[in-house]
């Protein structure tokens, strides 16, 4: 009697199975998918997560679960899989658990197993992965391939430790993997033109780097190379102290500060750059130079910008960094070269009749509206101002005739 019940349990439940396989398109077995690409997810609603996509999670181990509440073996795994859930999500593991059932009877269920990994529901997945019984889990690697399947009581845990081991999946987000790629993609650009600073202001931008495997692996080798770049700087540092040329020592020092952070050559450069900057013979040397760097850049932005300005703006320039910079030969060549162009008396006549032009046309313009509006008392105050400070110019003749007509 015990064996008969059994056997009538035992065929009830895989005539149930089948009538679930047969609802999601599944009721005869695919080929086996271990070693394939794994075929894409897809649900109606979500829980516990926003849509999802293998395709969006590359580079995470994602398990990929399905099952169904009326299914008492699949509601018998949902707290092993709370805990894999607990233990392996740190470790860039994504469960997902797939099942074609309204929202209406799955979200309150999920709620009640405290089910916290994501829950796709109306799904039709099952077909593509040739499901035929449930629970049902696959492991995909962080390459989209199918590495594992199984029912997730039996082995999954193993099989999760093993593939972390073969296959280390992404710590980062998504987005953030995306982002770093992209800038990694930067960095090995920057490389190959030998931009070597830039190459490193990129890598510094790459948040928890070796969080991400191909993106450890990538840093890494440009971490290397600009190390390599470094040694060689911090070998002519010291040999520029060595000839006593202290400022250009300090600027490779500086070098290597921002090539290699953090590493053997850093710290070396970074107790070299204490020991110089504590002499004080050699501090004023060293803060000379950086001035004398920032002269010249400023004395090279002004030229290269010189067509762009007027005589009148160029000589405003040149004026600020020859006050700043008095020490300096680019300051001194500033300040040469506004007394050569003031001395220009011809060049000297057009900026004064430039200078005219702007402030005169504005006060006969105001002078004007005020004898318009039949009030000529307040339009002589402009007119006598341009007489007073641009007598012999053409402006001044009509500011007379102006005058005359109003009878002042």
């Amino acid at each position: 009697m015990k064996t008969h019940r059994a056997g009538i349990w035992a065929t009830a439940g895989v005539a149930v199975l089948a009538l679930w396989a047969a609802a999601c398109g599944a009721a005869e077995p695919g080929p086996g998918l271990v070693g394939k690409p794994a075929p894409e997810i897809q649900a109606a609603y979500w829980l516990n997560a926003p849509a999802l996509s293998l395709q969006g999670l590359r580079g995470k181990i994602v398990v990929v679960e399905f099952w169904a509440t009326w299914c008492p073996p699949c509601r018998a795994s949902i707290p092993h899989l709370i805990e894999m859930n607990h233990k392996f999500a740190a470790q860039g593991v994504v469960f997902i658990s797939l099942t074609n059932e309204s929202k209406a009877t799955v979200e309150p269920f999920a709620r009640e197993m405290k089910m916290d990994y994501a829950v796709g529901g109306g799904s039709k997945t099952s077909g593509a992965y040739g499901v035929r019984g449930i629970p049902h889990a696959f492991i995909v690697d962080p390459s989209g391939t199918v590495a594992w399947e199984g029912h997730p009581m039996a082995g999954l845990d193993r099989a999760l430790e093993e593939q972390l081991k073969k296959t280390p999946p992404s710590k980062m987000a998504p987005r953030d993997q995306a982002t770093a790629l992209a800038l990694m993609d930067r960095v090995t650009q920057a490389l190959e033109k030998q931009d070597f600073a830039g190459a490193a202001d990129l890598l510094a931008k790459i948040q928890n780097a070796d969080d991400d495997p191909a993106v450890k692996k990538r840093a890494d080798e440009a971490r290397r190379i600009l190390a390599e770049v470094a040694a060689k700087d911090l070998a002519e540092a010291e040999a520029r102290i060595e000839a006593k040329e202290y400022y250009e020592a300090s600027v490779a020092l500086e070098r290597v500060l921002r090539l290699a952070p953090g590493s053997e050559e850093a710290r070396r450069a970074e107790a070299k750059r204490t020991e110089l900057m504590g002499d004080e013979k050699i501090r004023p040397v060293i803060e000379q130079g950086r001035r004398e760097r920032r002269a010249a850049d400023a004395l090279a932005a002004i030229e290269k910008g010189e067509k762009e300005m007027s005589v009148e703006m160029l000589l405003e320039e040149l004026g600020d960094l020859a006050d700043e910079f008095p020490d300096t030969k680019a300051g001194r060549a500033a300040a040469a070269r506004i007394a050569e162009m003031k001395a220009d008396k011809q060049l000297m006549a057009g900026i004064r009749l430039q200078a005219a032009e702007k402030d005169c046309k504005s006060w006969l313009s105001m002078a004007r509206n005020y004898v318009k509006a039949g009030m000529p008392e307040k339009a002589g105050p402009y007119l006598k101002n341009i007489l007073a400070k641009y007598p012999d110019t053409p402006f001044a003749e009509e500011a007379r005739k102006l005058l005359a007509e109003i009878g002042q």
